[in-house]
């Protein structure tokens, strides 16, 4: 039994498991293609309460794009800012400038008052759809990559796993027909939906489909050495394992929104999560930058990816002459 054949038995035994399909066919790209359309209209305007008049207001400031000015006649409490009613309670000083509290970070408040006083918007890095899109998908696609690889863990609990290790075929090649099987499944629906929420909707995704094709191929694989590391380290409860670390590691490395604020200390303890370098190489690139600026990116997500196969080959070998398997 070789590497082929093995994709092949595993490709007919996972399409027994039609809850799992149906997420990776169905559920993920939908969700994909919802995130993708609705990510390019996230930008909703910031409400603030400009206290007595707007005279002093110029109208490109007034008519601006990005914040919603409600004159209010009385400074409203704190608890508006807490609540999120407003972002902002700018009040005028005796010498005519503007001052602006808020519970946004010093660097927004500084763009607040320096919008207010100037009329000059800083310039933002913002994310576009393509950044946000691949950013949202990265938790699912680890956890949907660790469901794909249910077919590990189910050999060594039918002890078929050993059966099959007597047939001419090695653990890191059964690793790597079931990490093989993994990325297509992850893959090709995800690819497919945002090629049709692109062409069908008009979506900017900020990316070529060919650079999205290798971005989204770079988080398949790295979400499927992950899902074999984890299968290989942990017997039992491995979605529920990696669905944690999951979480907590994509929120961390600013997958939905930044986590870290300018913070020295706290952006160099981010930057070890292997996340963070790729949000950092696909927001650049989507900024204009090459694939090529962002090689040390590149190479740091290559070290985790294998390393997380080499050291499940490692564990599961281990294992399997323990007798475990």
């Amino acid at each position: 039994m070789n590497c082929i054949n093995l994709i092949k038995n595993n490709f007919k035994r996972i399409l027994t498991h039609k809850e799992i399909l149906a997420v990776a066919i169905i559920i993920v790209p939908v969700f994909i293609g919802i995130a993708v359309i609705f990510s390019e209209r996230a930008e909703m305007k910031l409400s603030v309460a400009l206290v007595g008049d707007i005279s002093g207001i110029s109208r490109e400031i007034s008519e601006n794009n990005k914040y919603k000015i409600d004159v209010v006649k009385e400074r409203p409490p704190e608890s508006a800012l807490l609540m999120g009613t407003y972002a902002a309670v700018i009040e005028q000083n005796k010498d005519g400038t503007y001052r602006v509290e808020t519970i946004k970070s010093k660097k927004e408040q500084s763009a607040m008052e320096n919008y207010f006083n100037t009329g000059k918007m800083e310039i933002e890095n913002k994310r576009g759809a393509g950044t946000n899109i691949l950013g949202y998908i990265f938790m699912i696609m680890i956890m949907q990559a660790v469901a794909l690889t249910i077919l590990y863990p189910e050999d060594r609990i039918k002890k078929t796993f050993r059966r099959i290790m007597t047939a001419p075929v090695s653990e890191k090649q059964y690793l790597f027909s079931q990490g093989i099987l993994t990325v297509l499944f992850l893959f090709i629906p995800t690819y497919v939906a945002i090629v049709i929420a692109n062409a069908g909707f008009g979506i900017n995704l900020g990316y070529s489909l060919g650079m999205m094709a290798l971005l989204l191929g770079i988080l398949t694989v790295f979400s499927t050495s992950f899902a074999l590391f984890i299968s290989s380290l942990i017997e039992r409860n491995t979605s529920l394992a990696a669905s944690g670390i999951a979480v907590i590691t994509c929120i961390l490395a600013g997958c939905f929104i930044s986590f870290s604020d300018n913070n020295t200390l706290l952006d160099n303890v981010l930057n070890l999560i292997p996340q963070k370098a790729y949000m950092n190489m696909i927001q650049g690139i989507a900024g204009g930058g090459k694939f090529f600026n962002y090689m040390d990116q590149v190479i740091y997500l290559m070290i985790w990816i294998v390393g997380f196969w080499v050291i499940g080959g490692v564990i599961t070998s281990h294992k399997v002459k323990k007798g475990i398997y």
